[in-house]
């Protein structure tokens, strides 16, 4: 409503001197949001009376508070904030106060024209300022939407205007340039008509003021906003190896890698084991693992015969203890082991050894028997084993 009241201030009052104009003019330039909500038409006035043009106008800036250094894998918050850096670039004179005769209008003239300097200031503010992050970049995902931030005046600051950023886990290291896109309007030119007091032939004043304001609407900025992705541990397990048994207890032997751009140190993989699964031996001492080097860790594994699915792929759980760069603890997620129990094979390379010594031991038993039978039958006064001998020893008894 102050607004309109600066706009069609009109009245029957004879007199109005012209501080109290400026008065209301420097009020509206404090109150921009009134005056921008009327400022969609034109309501009075006429750009035959205008006595000059104003170029420039707001000049938005985006800078994120704080670092800006965001970890993977999270929904970062991004503060933003935003300042009016616009400045008046120059002006044109449409129309030049002419000298008259008629003193009365001259001096009008020139209060008019003051006044549409007055008011340069207010071409600086952006008026219902939108600001909407967003990006381009695959694995960054900006969750929020449109935010406002209301009118701006020339030299003016936001408090922070948080956005939402996903950063999925297989982005790079690195800085990204995300873009914020502002909208506003502002004032272009304003023009006064107004009548003259007229006071026995002397300029004391103006009545019946009418305003015309022109807004260059949705005026439009892409800022970059930088933002930085830390440097991070990032571990895979790349192999895995096991003769694990349902008999026996058995090794397993897990290889990670180490894909991300910082040094763990001090590292050492946790196990956890669950049905048929159980050990004694759940830790592995890792040490410093750089960039793109692999370390073995080796677990001795008991399986629950009576418990476990043969063949079945199960997934046991591991993580990495390691110091970061700065010296902080930090935990991986977790690290899932594949594993598959097969049955044990009835015959082994041992068990096949024995049979084969069974059999051995039988056949000669067996030819023993037989012999010594056949030779007690013909009353042959020989050993099993004598013609052997005899063979072996070239004839000779």
């Amino acid at each position: 409503m102050i607004g309109k009241l600066v706009i069609f201030m009109s009245t029957n009052i004879k007199k109005y001197m012209t501080f109290a104009v400026l008065a209301i003019l420097a009020f509206s330039a404090v109150a921009p949001m009134a005056l921008g909500a009327a400022a969609n038409q034109t309501y009075y006035g006429s750009l035959s009376s205008n006595y000059y043009s104003f170029y420039g106008g707001p000049d938005i800036h985006a800078s994120v508070q704080g670092t800006g250094e965001y970890s993977r894998g999270q929904t970062a918050t991004v503060p933003v904030t935003l300042s009016n850096h616009g400045v008046i670039e120059g002006f044109k004179t449409e129309n030049e106060v002419k000298k008259s005769n008629d003193k009365v209008q001259e001096s009008l003239n020139a209060t008019l024209q003051n006044m549409e300097v007055q008011n340069i200031n207010t071409i600086l503010t952006a008026v219902g300022v939108s600001a909407v992050l967003e990006s381009d970049i695959s694995g960054i995902t900006v969750k929020t939407g449109p935010q406002e931030a209301g009118s701006m005046t020339q030299g003016a600051t936001t408090m922070p205007i948080n956005y939402y950023v996903d950063i999925q886990k297989d982005v790079p290291a690195g800085e990204y340039e995300l873009t914020l896109n502002v909208t506003y309007k502002h004032l272009r030119n304003v023009i006064y008509e107004a009548d003259a007091v007229n006071n026995s032939g002397m300029f004391t004043g103006i009545r019946n003021l009418n305003a015309s304001y022109w807004y260059n609407e949705n005026v439009s900025q892409k800022i970059p906003v930088t933002i930085k992705v830390k440097e991070a541990t990032k571990f895979e397990i790349v192999n895995v190896e096991q003769n694990l048994s349902s008999k026996n207890d058995g090794m397993l032997y897990v290889t990670y890698q180490n894909n991300g751009e910082e040094t763990a140190k001090n590292a050492f993989v946790r196990l956890s084991t669950a049905t048929p699964f159980s050990t004694t031996d759940d830790q592995s001492y890792l040490g410093t693992v750089a960039p793109g080097e692999e370390v073995v860790a080796a677990f001795k594994i008991s399986v629950d015969a009576d418990s476990v699915i043969y063949d079945k792929l199960y997934a046991i759980n591991s993580e990495i203890l390691y110091e970061d760069n700065y010296g902080h603890q930090t935990v991986t997620d977790a690290l899932k082991v594949e594993v598959q129990v097969g049955k044990d094979p009835i015959l082994t390379p041992v068990t096949a050894i024995i049979g084969i010594l069974i059999l051995i031991v039988l056949g000669v038993a067996i030819y023993y028997v037989l012999t010594a039978r056949k030779y007690k039958k013909q009353g042959i006064d020989k050993k099993p084993f004598d013609d052997l001998r005899e063979k072996l020893s070239g004839g000779k008894k």
